[in-house]
């Protein structure tokens, strides 16, 4: 079967290109199991990741909405204090120039009959 080194040489070179072969095929065997076990990793991070997105985006715009509202009823609840308190003092001014009408009324009043006074102390005056 053998007749020289040589045949044990070829024959043990064989055996190795075997195993070789063998360990190259269970290595990529494996590699391929990873690489597909990653893609299947990454595919589901996509899909979560775009769950997470639309769910971020959905309570973007509740938040927007809820500070649209709020942004009409501060802009609503100013304006009505804003128009009660001009009224309160369009109000107030009127009862003031009223009170200040009828105060500067009495003062003419006294002060013309203060001067009726003094002209008739004086057109007595005169005349004696």
């Amino acid at each position: 079967m053998f007749t020289n080194s040589k045949d044990i040489l070829f024959l043990v070179i064989s055996f190795c290109v075997l195993w070789v072969t063998f360990f190259l095929c269970w290595m990529f065997y494996y590699l391929m199991r990873l690489l597909r076990n990653a893609n299947e990793i990454i595919e589901e991070f996509r899909v979560r990741l775009q769950t997470l997105m639309e769910a971020v985006n959905y309570i973007r715009g509740k938040v927007e909405h809820v500070s649209n509202l709020m942004t009409l009823i501060t802009d609503g609840a100013g304006g009505l204090a804003q128009k009660i308190i001009a009224k309160k003092a369009h109000d107030w001014l009127d009862d003031s120039s009223e009170k200040i009408n009828k105060t500067a009324k009495d003062a003419v009043a006294k002060a013309v009959e203060e001067t009726a006074k003094k002209m008739k102390k004086a057109t007595k005056a005169i005349k004696k």
